[in-house]
């Protein structure tokens, strides 16, 4: 029995997970969880760095047995500066400061959006990485004269752990400061900055690059840093055609590639391209998740009411069916005061009926969830020319099942779920690669379907769900 640990971070929790391969089956045991939020000081939301190192090295006290490796995976697009002594310049910056808003207008009057967006894949946010660089440049320009090196997040973490300083590939593509041949674009750098920054080298995932400090029996090795890299080649997918899905806090939806898509239909459409394990990409549409329901849940809560998910998907059955229809990627539900007005609002403003009970906001929420994911789709098939018949979901999402089952109705599709930790699977599994235990992401993949249980769901009541779809799409076109 082999046993790789897993380091899984979200932009709310992380977990350490004990991976063991036995030569035919995976087996998973979580060994520490944490909580991960960002602080707010002196105006700006920043991680909290110090309990991040705190919990992962908690963690790590926590392993009586033997384990081979250690790999870390983030969130997207985040970073840390180091200075010559390799200890923080500042603390690390949360993609959640909005002061980097104006930096994606001062950007694009230098280099118009759809240029860089061909440059580097990525869709125009200002959460990317390029325009947290430019704000601190901005406001603390001390910070970068002096920076030595800068490492993106789950890198951070590992020099951190190791004291190997680089940087890998699917966590660099969420920067917008890298180009189609995998390297830090310097044409970029040096229209913004005057310069090349000092970013750690960017290197190709599945290799040990080193120890552990604190042990040195346990080797660190290089992952996908992006817990959706991670997640993708942790599905179990079978087709090339076929879609997947990630759905926890967030979503998005998309499709493997070998190139990225950098056509203008890609770009209005507000698609994004950022890389797969495999040094390949992911042609996809972030979007929303579980973030409208889980803020409902917190007005619930105020008031009194507590609900199982058993107890919300019966409040649910009891609402109708089809009745109101919101957007959940509208700008109205980034982060309301109230979720409840948000939605009172968005009815309004569509002379649509606000859903007075829990059980029909949450059957508005499931229902517009599935109808907006299944338009997505067919914006996919439409701009890679090339229909599918399956969808893979990973993540928390999976374990709804009416949420699984209303996009198979919405898309016409069948939609197999895989295992809800399908981002501490895949960091496991690229261990494995990296240890030689096994070779190549399909042979990865079918390990997991040989290890964890699939479920399938098959499209359901056709005609309403295609009355609902125009319905919905007209709300979209208005």
């Amino acid at each position: 029995m082999k046993t790789v640990l897993a380091y899984d971070l979200g932009a709310s929790s992380g977990r350490l997970v004990a991976q063991g391969f036995d030569g035919e089956k995976l087996e998973m045991t979580e060994i520490h969880r944490f909580t991960n939020k960002p602080v707010y000081e002196n105006g700006h939301y920043y991680w909290d760095y110090d309990h991040l190192i705190r919990e992962l090295n908690a963690g790590i006290n926590k392993v009586n047995f033997q384990a081979e490796s250690l790999g870390i995976d983030t969130w997207g697009v985040d970073f840390g500066l180091l200075g010559q002594n390799g200890a923080l310049v500042s603390k690390p910056f949360s993609y959640r400061d909005t002061y980097t808003e104006p930096y994606v207008q001062q950007a694009t009057n230098s280099i118009p959006a759809y240029e860089l967006f061909q440059q580097t894949g990525n869709e125009i946010s200002a959460i990317n990485t390029l325009f947290q660089l430019m704000a601190i440049q901005s406001h603390y320009p001390h910070y970068l004269e002096k920076t030595a090196q800068i490492l993106m997040t789950p890198n951070l973490l590992m020099h951190a752990l190791s004291g190997v300083a680089m940087n890998e590939f699917t966590i660099s593509s969420t920067s917008q400061l890298v180009n189609a041949n995998k390297q830090w674009d310097e044409k970029i750098q040096n229209t913004f900055f005057n310069k090349t920054l000092p970013f750690a080298p960017i290197e190709i995932p599945h290799q040990i690059v080193g120890n552990l400090i604190a042990n040195k029996n346990i080797k660190m090795a290089l992952v996908p840093g992006h817990d959706t890299a991670c997640a993708l080649s942790a599905l179990p997918i079978q087709k090339a055609n076929a879609i997947f899905m990630s759905i926890g806090t967030w979503g998005l939806i998309g499709k493997e590639m070998e190139a990225p898509i950098t056509t203008m239909e890609a770009f209005q459409k507000g698609f994004t391209n950022e890389g797969t394990s495999e040094g390949h990409y992911r042609f996809q549409k972030n979007a929303m998740g579980f973030w409208i329901l889980q803020k409902l849940r917190e007005e619930w809560k105020q008031q009194g009411l507590h609900f199982t998910y058993e107890q919300e998907m019966h409040e649910m059955t009891k609402a109708k069916a089809f009745q109101t229809f919101f957007d959940p990627d509208d700008a109205a539900f980034f982060n309301p005061t109230s979720m409840t007005e948000a939605i009172k609002d968005y009815c309004s403003k569509t002379n649509q009926q606000a859903p007075e009970t829990a059980g029909a906001q949450i059957r508005c929420f499931i229902e517009s969830l599935a109808l907006k994911f299944a338009y997505s789709l067919k914006q996919i098939e439409k701009i890679t020319q090339s229909a599918t018949s399956e969808i893979y979901i990973g993540g928390g999402g999976t374990q709804n099942a009416k949420l699984c089952q209303f996009i198979a109705n919405a898309t016409q599709k069948t939609v197999f779920t895989g295992p809800a930790e399908v981002s501490s699977i895949g960091n496991g599994l690229s261990q494995l690669r990296a240890l030689g235990e096994i070779h190549t992401i399909k042979e990865g993949r079918q390990l997991v379907a040989n290890s964890f249980n699939m479920m399938e769901y098959e499209p359901q009541q056709i005609s309403e769900w295609q009355a609902a779809t125009e319905k919905f799409q007209r709300l979209l076109h208005n």
